[in-house]
């Protein structure tokens, strides 16, 4: 709902307050019914970690320099303000992007980079017959590595994305092009035709980010396999009988004839067959039913 009221921001009581399109609104606090995914209780057990390891393990130089490096960094602007970081939240940004991207733990602060043009570009999805698969465009040369955020498939409507999760750091490129395929499909699994998909990019050297970067796009349909048209057999063609119709028992009889053994005589002495096989009579050679 949107109020008229002093700018804020965040959860006060049983109110928690965004900024929309709209201006100032206001909703009513929901409590999360699921808990933490395993991915973001690992995150948040390592920035836990590495913010108590501020008092314990860092000796008071480190954390002067620590200190003094944040005086230098600007906070992500809230509610149009932003401000300087303190040492603590510097130290436990950077300590969690390093052990996230798998990098050594480090108690000095490492030097600030430069961080030029990303290289990498727009999302690129095919669907044919070996699956979903899903690339970033890359010009140019990766100096850095590049860390891979993404969103599970969402409608393809939506214009905005939500929260993305870490999936991993870009692999090298192939032909201009990076396959993120594996990446995706382990965190969210493969995405259905006519879904969007959000990725958001991010240069990252010695635990310092660049910006973010986003692009999205959405599957396409699977084309379908071109059939080729068989040939309708001709009616008259080749019947197979089955036994059951007088037609198939003249064949039989016909076969029969022309067998060297039809010429044989019968066994038994000569007798004529019984009266219950005249009785039925005897198709002729044509196949037709006994008058």
């Amino acid at each position: 709902m949107k109020v008229l009221d002093t700018p804020r921001s965040g959860k006060c009581g049983q109110v928690v307050a965004f900024r929309s399109r709209y201006g100032l609104c206001l909703r009513q606090h929901v409590p999360q019914k699921a808990g933490l995914t395993p991915a973001r209780q690992q995150v948040c057990g390592l920035f836990g970690n590495n913010s108590r390891k501020w008092g314990v393990r860092l000796s008071e130089d480190q954390r002067d320099r620590w200190t003094l490096a944040g005086s230098q960094v600007m906070s992500h602007p809230r509610l149009a303000e932003r401000g300087p970081l303190t040492g603590q939240q510097l130290w436990s940004g950077i300590s969690t992007v390093r052990a996230v991207v798998g990098l050594p733990e480090t108690f000095e602060v490492p030097p600030r980079p430069v961080f030029g043009p990303s290289s990498v570009g727009h999302l690129i999805i095919e669907n044919d017959g070996d699956g979903v698969r899903l690339y970033l465009a890359v010009s140019g040369e990766l100096n850095e590595d590049i860390m891979v955020f993404g969103q599970e498939p969402c409608s393809s409507g939506r214009r905005k994305r939500r929260n993305v999760s870490y999936i991993g750091l870009l692999p090298p490129p192939i032909g201009g092009r990076s396959e993120i395929t594996r990446l995706y499909g382990a965190k969210f699994g493969e995405p259905r035709p006519g879904k969007k998909v959000f990725i958001v990019t991010c240069q990252e050297k010695e635990g310092w980010k660049g910006q973010d970067q986003e692009t999205s796009a959405t599957v396409p349909e699977r084309p379908r396999a071109s059939q080729a048209i068989s040939e309708v057999a001709p009616s008259y063609g080749c019947v197979m009988h089955t036994g059951s119709t007088g037609a198939a028992q003249g064949s039989r009889a016909h076969a029969d004839s022309q067998s060297p053994e039809g010429d044989k005589p019968e066994t038994g002495g000569g007798k004529a067959a019984p009266a219950a096989n005249r009785s039925q009579g005897a198709p002729s050679e044509k196949g037709g039913a006994p008058g």
